[in-house]
């Protein structure tokens, strides 16, 4: 499982969420207006950059495998 150090939700401009390099979430306030499918698909991606930080093949494979199972 990944433990994220904080979480944090604020206005954000041009993104719904990200990760930092320090194990930080942040989540657009925006994304609490949005569909429970959006927002989960959003908080699932985040929580994958914890333990894999960039797009690779094995984050596409695994974020498709959590989300069908949401």
């Amino acid at each position: 499982g990944v433990e994220p150090k904080e979480i944090q939700i604020r206005k954000m401009k041009n993104k719904w969420a990200s990760c930092s390099s320090k194990g930080r979430l942040t989540f657009s306030h925006d994304l609490l207006f949005q569909p429970e499918d959006f927002r989960n698909e959003v908080i699932v991606h985040e929580l994958l950059h914890l333990k894999y930080p960039t797009h690779n093949k094995m984050f596409k494979t695994l974020l498709n495998v959590y989300l069908k199972n949401i």
